[in-house]
């Protein structure tokens, strides 16, 4: 079979494989968000205890794309990526089959770390495999794939449930499509090197940061569903945080191959601002956001769920747009400015979204989401390249791993943050107010991630062993 020559350059083929697994992602975990009604309805389950479903797949992503990272710098990226595709599609087929509800919780928990296995390789296979010059173009184009993803799952998802009249739909699809690209992946992607081989894994690192951040994404998952003064949530939340401690006190005193250099976060600026700003910026333009569209859409507009997931898809299409352009402008002009433009893009939509009423109209809903989707696509690409440039390549597995960690705990944190405002009334009547306020405290998070991108150099410099 002959392939357009581009694919058969050896970085092109990488840079396709690793945006293929990472539009997966995305649909995976977005698909579900269609599904859960159906799920509550087949499995004859309370609704709340469905959103669970969803929630599993977050708390796995966050808890293992350290560790799991970690484990690609010492065994191989292609190893790895290899083990998270097919470990999802195993997920897929055994949630297809699933019988209850606790089944499939914890099914999407392991669906969530074989994500974690994806992510934690997908930008460092891109990183290793295209020059200092070229990589923010080509994790532009990555980053792109993601947004589209995640854009289009919640349409794919909707359309097999009402094609085929069943939740199961959407899981039979994935098994195939991981598999394909397993395949693509196994024929496609570089002999598996291991540029931190002979290096040895952290286990009581590993386990106690999993386990921490497991308790600890749990304790605010309770508390956002059943109250933060309850008994589970705050013996979840403490126990999170005590084990946490552990971690990082292990950490510190590990002096060969911890599993997370926490010295080098006092070291490292470019690295550790980059987090914060990742961290600043979930918080403030994912989740959060589109629960608040879709209330706000429906609750305060009159309009329906079809019409709320329409409005979404403005944001979701110009981060795709915008997400190749920053990227490759991050190799022109540098990575600071590129991201302190976006979040300023992205408080500023915020803002305007908090003061529009009712009869602004869909369009200007759209319109203002469209300014959101720009700040999205301007920060993520730039910010990436800074953060995974700013590393030698014998970490970038780790770097990967904490970028997808701290986009998973800022996207929790800003779902916490708007749903904690909105439990203030329950009352339609009060909820467009109620809405409003947590557009505005989203948009402080946003002006935070200014503060915290313009605190960075000129222009972000490569680490001498990063290329």
């Amino acid at each position: 079979m002959k392939f357009p020559t581009i694919l058969l350059s050896s970085g092109w083929r990488v840079l396709l494989i690793a945006s293929l697994g990472t539009f997966l992602m995305p649909v995976d975990n977005s698909m579900l968000f269609m599904a859960v009604p159906q799920i509550a309805r087949g499995l004859s389950e309370d609704p709340a205890r469905i959103t669970w479903v969803p929630t599993a797949s977050l708390i796995g992503v966050t808890a293992f794309s350290i560790p799991l990272g970690r484990l690609s710098d010492v065994w191989g990226r292609k190893r790895l990526y290899l083990a998270g595709l097919l470990l999802g599609a195993m997920a897929a087929l055994a949630a297809g089959l699933a019988r209850n509800v606790y089944q499939l919780i914890a099914i999407r928990l392991i669906a969530g770390a074989a994500a974690g296995l994806i992510a934690a390789n997908a930008w460092a296979l891109i990183s290793e495999a295209f020059p200092v010059e070229k990589r923010g173009k080509a994790l532009g184009i990555n980053t792109a794939f993601g947004f589209t993803g995640l854009s289009l799952g919640p349409v794919i998802g909707g359309l097999l449930i009402t094609q085929f009249s069943t939740w199961r739909a959407p899981f039979c699809a994935l098994v195939a499509a991981y598999l394909i690209l397993a395949a693509l992946s196994a024929r496609w992607l570089p002999k598996a090197t291991a540029p931190g081989s002979g290096r040895s894994i952290d286990l009581p690192g590993s386990l106690s940061f999993i386990g921490g951040l497991v308790l600890l994404m749990l304790g605010l998952s309770l508390g956002r569903l059943s109250g933060w003064t309850t008994l589970p949530a705050l013996a979840a939340l403490v126990s999170g945080v005590a084990m946490l401690g552990l971690f990082a006190r292990l950490e510190l005193r590990t002096t060969q191959d911890p599993m997370l250099d926490l010295r080098a976060f006092g070291k490292n600026s470019q690295f550790t601002l980059g987090c914060v700003a990742t961290l600043f910026h979930y918080m403030s333009a994912h989740h959060g956001v589109t629960v608040l569209v879709s209330f706000y859409v429906q609750w305060a507009m009159n309009q329906t769920a079809a019409v709320a997931g329409m409005i979404t898809l403005a944001k979701f299409l110009t981060m795709a747009i915008f997400s190749p352009f920053s990227g490759w402008l991050s190799d022109k002009v540098g990575t600071r400015w590129l991201c302190g433009t976006g979040m300023a893009f992205i408080s500023a939509s915020l803002v305007l979204l908090a003061t529009s009423g009712p009869a602004a109209g869909l369009t200007d809903v759209f319109l203002r989401l469209s300014l959101l989707g720009v700040g999205i696509g301007l920060f993520a690409s730039p910010n990436i390249n800074a953060v995974l440039g700013s590393l030698p390549q014998d970490e970038l597995g780790t770097a990967s791993g904490t970028l997808s960690t701290v986009r998973s705990l800022g996207g929790t944190l800003g779902l916490v943050l708007a749903g904690s405002i909105l439990a203030g009334s329950p009352a339609e009547a009060d909820f467009a107010a109620q809405i409003k306020t947590a557009f505005f405290a989203l948009s402080v998070v946003g002006l935070l991630g200014i503060v915290v991108s313009a605190a960075r150099g000129r222009r972000v410099p490569d680490h001498p062993n990063a290329a």
